[in-house]
This record gives structure tokens, sequence and C-alpha cells, in this order.
């Protein structure tokens, strides 16, 4: 009777024990299966981050580029946009790359203050396989080596547009013209510089008496393009990098009572700037539009952060008004 009592014990041990197994195991795959499910979950719902950095909110295109940026992101579902100025400081940019870095976004797009001044840091862009978007102001030969594409107008063609203007202003005339530069050592700087003065060589009537910094500044310009003044008094025309510092002249020329007898072009997309043409504040102006530059480098970005192979290029339409056809041109929204 104590041997079948004991065996009784054993087989209801035995069963607990078993119940309790299984209890366990039941419970851990549950646990499991939940986990992987929220993991899963997770994995879907987390978006991409695009980091921008900017090279200054205080000129009006890049400030115009980044509100764009910030609109087209505010619309996308499946990506983040972190937005960093560097307000012309090359270090500060250098870091705000690095810290995308850091921080493993999946994509970066960059309008540099300098275009010689981040092949160290697109290495590490490159070495940790983050794609770099090259916005607005291209970087040099070098540094495209490890540019995934770029998006943007052609300075060059922009200059050559000014150039034209520059000779239809002076109807034939001989004349002396002032350069007002934006900051020494960007893309605009260097190629609205140089194929202007190509191009104006052509006409040995015109003479670029003059060349001056401002930095993408209204005040500065206005200073600056007084200094030429000063020392050129029969200029003609003056040529700008870009229309708000076209429009610091025009309030220096206004001050002196001259601003009827020497002619501004510009380089501008803002609606001011279509008005001051329309006006006859500014003889003239060539433009892009900004939409397409930041639609497209936010299309390039998120496309290149999925490993989408892109061409090296996404070139943005550059054209020149006057008052005679400023009224008919419009800035188109990209699908």
């Amino acid at each position: 009777m104590k041997t079948i009592h004991r065996k009784k014990k054993i087989v209801i041990f035995a069963a607990a024990a078993l119940l309790l197994i299984t209890a366990i195991t039941v419970h851990y795959k549950t646990e499991v299966r939940s986990e992987t499910a929220e993991n899963t979950v997770q994995k879907q719902t987390k978006k991409k981050v695009i980091g921008a950095t900017l090279a200054s909110s205080q000129a009006s295109y890049q400030y115009a580029l980044g509100t764009l940026l910030v609109e087209v992101a505010k619309k996308d579902t499946d990506c983040t946009l972190d937005i960093r100025y560097a307000e012309w400081n090359v270090e500060e940019q250098e870091e705000q790359m690095r810290e995308f870095i850091r921080n493993k976004v999946d994509a970066i797009i960059l309008c540099p203050v300098d275009a010689k001044s981040y092949l160290n840091v697109l290495k590490e862009a490159r070495n940790a396989g983050i794609p770099v978007i090259n916005m607005n102001m291209k970087m040099d030969a070098v540094s495209t080596e490890y540019i995934t594409t770029y998006v943007g107008a052609s300075m060059s063609e922009e200059a050559d547009l000014a150039g034209q203007l520059v000779v239809e202003c002076l109807n034939g005339k001989k004349g002396k013209v002032g350069i007002i530069e934006g900051t020494q050592g960007t893309d605009p700087q260097i190629y609205r510089t140089q194929t202007f003065l190509e191009y104006i060589s052509s006409y040995p009537d015109i003479e670029v008496v003059g060349i001056a910094e401002a930095n993408w500044s209204k005040a500065k310009a206005g200073l600056a393009a007084s200094n030429l003044l000063a020392q050129n008094p029969d200029i003609n025309v003056f040529y700008c990098h870009d229309s708000n510092m076209a429009m610091g002249i025009y309030d220096m020329l206004k001050a002196r009572g001259l601003e009827n007898k020497i002619q501004i072009i510009g380089i501008g997309n803002e609606q001011q700037y279509m008005d001051a043409v329309r006006e006859g504040k500014i003889y003239g102006l060539v433009t892009q539009p900004p939409e397409y530059e930041a639609e497209y480098a936010w299309s390039c970005a998120k496309r290149a952060a999925d490993g989408e192979v892109l061409r090296l290029w996404y070139k943005n339409l550059v054209v020149s008004l006057t008052k005679e056809n400023v009224d008919s041109y419009f800035s188109p929204v990209l699908d």
C-alpha cells in the first residue's frame, strides 16, 4: 500500500511539474511573439531622418530654400528633417555634418559655405554609408567624388545671362561696370564673376572698373558700391551676385539721387525683387525657382537613402527677367 501511495504522489508531482513547464513555455512564447510584433511595428513606423546644413539664413535665397525644405518635410510621412544653418562658418558646418554622422541620419543635404573645405567630412560620411546631396552651391571637383548628386542651377549660366542684361541695358553704348560679389570661395562667387568677365570681354566698349565683396549683405553691398563709386564716379551699371545686395545698392543710390542714372542687375527669385524690376528699381535679374531645388534635393535624399542610383546633376532652370517679361514669369511647383 505504501508503494502504491508513493507512486501516486510521484505521478501527481510529475503532472504538476509538466503543467508548470507548459505554462512557463506558453508565457515565454507569448512574450517573444509580443516583443517580435512590437519590434516589427517599430521598424515599420520608424521614419528616416534627413539632415540638412545650409550656409546661412542671412542669404535670402538660402533662407527660402530652408523654408521650402521645412514645408516639404512636413508633408512627408516617411522622413523627418533636421535642418541647421552655419551662418558662413566653415568649422560650424563641419561640426553639423559630423553630428549628423554621429546621429546616423539616413542622408545629408549640404549647401556649403566654401566649395573646397569639406573633403575630410565628406569621406567620413561616405565611410558611414550616408549619401550627401549637394544643393545650390556646387562643391569643387575633388569633393564631387564623395557627393551623390548635385541639385541646383549653373552659376555660369546665371553669369552669362547677367552679362547679356548688362549689354542690353547699355543699349550698344560704352559703359563701366562695378561688380558686387558674395562670399569669397563659394561656388556662386567664383562663377558669377568668372563667367561674367569672360562674357563681357567680347565687348571692348564695356569695362569692369572694380570688384568688391559684400558677403551677401544688403548693408555691406551699399557700402561696397559707394566705395567703388567714389573711385569711379562714371560707373553706369552695378552687377550684383544676388538681388538682396542689389536692393542695398538701390537704397544707396536713391539716397544720393542717382537711382535713375545707374542701372542695377541682380540674381534672385523673391517677390520683392520681382516687384523691384516691375517698378524700375532694378533693371533686371537672373533667377531660378527655389521650389525646384528644395523639392528635388529632398526627393534625391530620400531616394539615395533607399539605395537608388541617381544621375550626377539635377539642373535648375535659369531665366533673365526685365520689366518687359517679369509679369509672365511664374515659379513652378513640381509634382
